[in-house]
């Protein structure tokens, strides 16, 4: 019987428990007059959200609802809409002081409280944003994605528009570099790890090559299948993507976003000695899951990213460059020796082998002093929410001094030009599709600025897409070196 009754009130304590969580977590969405604010959207994994969700919301509030809201905090405003939050407060690593209110609609612009847009810079459009910019308004920058998405960001003019950055740059506000590592603990895993005598054995059991290669996206910047094709002709590669394919994947591990770290995936990648670790664009610590999956399982990465992906090594002897061989046949020449020699072989997989992560290492440093998690992490949370507190507590120390003046540098995203391969695997500058793109785009960034300097603010797209094409046109007739 006493067991019961305290089993009993176990499960009511569970229930009341619960209750408060859920008061409380309503409460943060609820607005100074006490109505319902909306649904918060932030996942990690983002599908395709519907903008009806902002528009309905306002066709249901008279004009001067948002200006005249009585909001006591900073209002932040996505510009481009992201998390899709029609608006709820925030207090950020419980400090009471740092309190915003966070919000999609771009009507509390008007608002007295209003202080910060917010930017995702793949939606960020030349055409489409908030000007002529008021003195007191702050513009904050959050892009974790390739210059592939937007090459506005590799122009020093776009870059000093900015207050505060959340890039994959190490010197961003944010860094955002080790956004596809969730731990220490991923890189140092044994689960996947395989012998390098199986390994080789698969290479005859299974017809398995020395290296493997998983790509979909097959028109990059990188041009990384043009490298690939001619590795090729020296080096057998399975190729499971779109890309250059010559091998299947099992039907249900065939969409590339929803299988990269399916587990079925991962004991692929860990058969093989080596991987292709190319990303799809070329921008120092522009890194990606194509560079941690096969350390995590074991295998020896190639890469082709960050020309400063060491630092963010588990230790200086754990990855091969592909930049360190001036053709692909000398690359392939390197691999087939590592291929027939276990004791080198194993010589990159020792951080893996005995659990060692060289504690001087940035990437040591980097992922003790991150303050998000990855995987919709619970307790840490995610870099949005981070990105979000970072503006709201700077803006609260502006407010406090108005002498304090935060400013974006290029180098929080700044990448160069991108780059192409002639036939036989060499790197060529200044020629190619892509690099075209990044020409015009610098066309497109010439007459933007010009139009803000005339004090024009009433342009569209296609006034800037003409005006960019006077000039582009006829600066890459005069180059006869571009393809």
């Amino acid at each position: 019987m006493k067991f019961q009754v305290r089993c009993f009130n176990i499960i009511l304590l569970v229930l009341l428990l619960i209750l408060i969580y859920f008061f409380f977590y309503h409460l943060r969405y609820i607005d100074d007059d006490g109505e319902p604010i909306g649904t918060v959207y932030i996942t990690e994994t983002r599908g395709r959200l519907d903008k009806s969700i902002l528009t309905d919301y306002v066709k249901d509030k008279e004009d001067e609802y948002f200006s005249a809201a009585n909001i006591s905090v900073p209002i932040l405003v996505w510009w481009t809409p992201f998390t899709y939050d029609t608006g709820s407060y925030t207090r950020c690593n419980n400090n009471n002081q740092a309190r915003c209110f966070i919000s999609n609609i771009r009507k509390y612009r008007d608002n007295k409280q209003f202080s910060a847009f917010l930017f995702y810079g793949t939606s960020f459009r030349l055409y489409d944003l908030p000007l002529p910019r008021h003195d007191h308004e702050q513009w904050s920058l959050i892009h974790e994605e390739s210059p592939k998405n937007n090459y506005a960001f590799s122009f020093e003019s776009i870059m000093n528009m900015f207050n505060h950055t959340a890039t994959f740059k190490r010197h961003s506000d944010l860094p955002l570099t080790t956004q596809w590592l969730a731990s220490i603990d991923d890189l140092l895993d044994q689960t996947y790890l395989i012998d390098v005598k199986e390994k080789t054995q698969l290479q005859t059991t299974e017809n398995l090559a020395p290296i493997i290669y998983i790509q979909s996206d097959c028109s990059t910047p990188s041009d990384r299948d043009l490298y690939v094709k001619e590795l090729m002709k020296y080096i057998q590669v399975d190729s499971y993507g779109g890309c250059l394919h010559n091998k299947d994947l099992p039907e249900n591990l065939r969409n590339p976003v929803e299988t990269m770290e399916h587990d079925e995936i991962l004991k692929l990648v860990s058969k093989y000695k080596f991987t292709l670790a190319f990303e799809n664009a070329i921008c120092t610590d522009y890194i990606t899951e194509k560079f941690w999956r096969p350390l995590k399982v074991g295998t020896v990465p190639i890469v082709y990213g960050s020309d400063q992906f060491q630092d963010f090594l588990p230790d200086n002897h754990s990855a091969i460059s592909m930049l360190d061989f001036t053709t692909p046949e000398l690359l392939a020449r390197f691999i087939h020796e590592l291929n027939v020699n276990d004791t080198m072989y194993d010589s990159y997989r020792h951080f893996k082998l005995y659990q060692i992560i060289s504690n001087d290492t940035l990437l040591a440093r980097t992922m003790s002093e991150r303050k998000w998690g990855i995987h919709n992490d619970r307790v840490r949370g995610n870099f949005i929410h981070q990105f979000e507190c970072l503006v709201c507590e700077r803006i609260h120390k502006t407010r406090q001094d108005p002498t304090i003046k935060y400013q974006a540098k290029f180098d929080d995203y700044g990448c160069p030009p991108p780059t192409t391969f002639d036939k036989n695997g060499e790197k060529l500058e200044r020629s190619g599709n892509w690099y075209r793109s990044y020409e015009f785009t610098r066309c497109q960034l010439e007459v933007f600025h010009e139009l803000l300097d005339q004090k024009n603010y009433s342009f569209t797209e296609k006034d800037i897409n003409n005006a960019a094409t006077k000039r582009f046109a006829p600066s890459f007739r005069r180059n006869e070196f571009l393809r």
